[in-house]
């Protein structure tokens, strides 16, 4: 995934953590692609705000992802999904039951 897909992907899970302007900088930003000047004039703030908000907007996002995991999860779990069935279309059911096995220590991790 390239820089900005991960950078939307991390917006798209923890945006909602963020205060109300990072949440309207970053949309502004990757959604609409204003420039800082145009987010500066809607947001009533200057360019250095905006630059600023959206550099520490960025950072606390790839916190989150490093605190919780989510993406990284659920890229595992969908990685394990796509195995198992392959694994079950093969009928390959050693691999079946160790493919289950993965996702139910994935899964009992997370609730941890």
């Amino acid at each position: 995934m390239d820089k900005l897909g991960y950078k939307l992907l991390l917006f798209d899970v923890y945006g909602s953590l963020l205060t109300e302007k990072q949440q309207q900088a970053l949309a502004l930003t990757y959604n609409e692609d204003y420039s800082l000047g145009e987010i500066a004039a809607w947001l009533g703030i200057s360019r250095q705000a905006v630059f600023d908000a959206i550099r520490r907007s960025e950072a606390l996002l790839a916190n989150y992802e490093e605190k919780l995991g989510l993406i990284k999860r659920n890229t595992a779990e969908r990685a394990l999904l796509q195995k198992l069935a392959q694994a079950e279309q093969n009928g390959s059911w050693p691999q079946v039951a160790e493919i289950r096995r993965q996702l139910g220590q994935l899964i009992s991790a997370a609730e941890e």
